[in-house]
């Protein structure tokens, strides 16, 4: 006995145990999603990866090297001097060895060290727009998850109820006080609720699974969450357009995409300034010739009309891209604030109904159902009506959190629309 209650003891202080008990609320589960998510991560290693461009942005090209016979003839024998019979012959062809080095336009350079940096801070705005996106989808699945709850606690009374009316009609069969058919549609209600249990309890173990999903842990990981949600009230919340710009991630990578391709314009702007090279070789002659060197320099023309075309058009194409992004920033910023507007009705008229269900609505069928369960017991009403009044009672109750859940996710709908940190 006493080693089973040791084993008892450290079986409850098991991890998996321990984890199960665990009630996580709402802003864990968003920073959890914010650290480990692999998707928020991937913006976080191409944001890394253009910084490592931009950082070779400024190297120059490889020097070239190269060595061999510079004008040399193809018979060996011409190649050394020759003062036989009074002819006097000096040798003909050298070895040759050659250094090249082209040395990028400063300008140039610096311009696309802007371009690999811009793009790597898009990349960080891009990050922010998916954030926005899971932290939403967690967050409408965390308030389905806890109207469920709600949902079941329902179920369960009215379970407890049901079974009441159905030991009660059982004792007053007997006695001719009940119809047997009456009892029959008693239980079936009572498979119906059941019924309904799994459902909810099945949806609960989905929206569990899910949540370990965004935050990148095992899928079986079983938690709980907090079932007391604040419902807010936008109704005097004002949003001007300078504050949902600001606020705006959607906005912000738009710019920032505009930014990347007004570097991108100056980079292929750049190239139509010169590249400088310098060539350097030295060949040792033959015979008795003297050694020789060439030192040259070089520059490049891109401003002949057969290789400036490309650069030039690649610019005035990249100009029509930013109006795209422009236009498509004004777009964004003219539908937020519509939605915004639309949002704050919606979440009014909701709040509305649910005051309406919950001073109104529901006490009234409440009063019918103890009023008809107490003429019930007094042998004055039958039990269709009370099963009808309990019936009636349950569907308000779940009518009244299903527009819960509903004003939860407009909620979540406003949020992610202004993206409220």
């Amino acid at each position: 006995m006493t080693i089973m209650k040791i084993l008892l003891f450290f079986l409850l202080l098991s991890p998996a145990a321990l984890l199960k008990a665990q009630v996580m609320p709402l802003d864990t589960i968003e920073e959890t999603i914010e650290k480990n998510n692999p998707e928020l991560q991937l913006y976080d290693a191409q944001a890394s990866a253009y910084n490592s461009y931009a950082k070779g942005a400024k190297a120059w090209e490889a020097p070239q090297l190269g060595a061999g016979f510079f004008m040399t003839p193809y018979n060996p024998s011409q190649w050394k001097s020759d003062n036989a019979n009074g002819n006097s012959y000096n040798g003909m062809g050298s070895f040759m060895i050659q250094g090249q080095q082209m040395i990028p336009n400063p300008a140039k350079q610096k311009a696309n060290q802007e371009y690999m940096q811009s793009m790597s801070a898009v990349e960080s705005a891009n990050k922010d727009v998916a954030k926005n996106e899971l932290l939403a989808k967690a967050r409408t699945t965390y308030y389905e998850w806890a109207i469920l709850k709600k949902k079941l606690n329902v179920l369960a009374q009215q379970e407890q109820l049901i079974n009441y009316i159905i030991k009660t009609a059982e004792v007053r069969y007997p006695y001719g006080q009940e119809k047997i058919n009456s009892i029959y549609k008693a239980k079936a209600g009572l498979a119906e609720i059941q019924n309904m249990r799994l459902l909810f309890e099945s949806e609960v173990h989905w929206k569990r699974i899910y949540l370990n999903q965004l935050m990148n842990r095992d899928k079986s990981i079983a938690f709980d969450i907090d079932t007391n949600i604040i419902i807010k009230n936008y109704d005097k919340v004002s949003m001007d357009t300078t504050t949902l710009i600001a606020n705006r991630s959607d906005i912000t990578a738009i710019d920032k995409n505009i930014q990347v391709y007004k570097y991108k314009q100056h980079y292929e702007n750049s190239r139509l300034k010169p590249d400088f090279g310098i060539q350097y070789a030295h060949m040792f002659s033959f015979g008795s010739n003297p050694n020789l060197f060439t030192l040259m320099g070089m520059i490049s023309i891109p401003i002949a009309p057969w290789s400036s075309k490309l650069y030039k058009s690649s610019s005035q194409g990249l100009s029509y891209q930013i109006k795209g992004y422009q236009k498509q920033r004004e777009a964004i910023i003219n539908e937020a604030t519509g939605m915004i507007e639309s949002l704050k009705w919606r979440i009014s008229t909701q709040n509305q109904q649910i005051l309406l269900y919950q001073k109104t609505m529901l006490p009234a069928l409440e009063k019918n159902y103890k009023t008809s369960l107490l003429a019930y017991e007094q042998n004055t009403e039958d039990l269709f009506v009370v099963l009808d009044a309990l019936q009636a009672m349950q569907m308000a109750n779940m009518e009244l959190l299903n527009k819960k859940q509903e004003l939860l996710l407009l909620q979540v709908e406003y949020e992610k629309t202004i993206e409220q940190k």
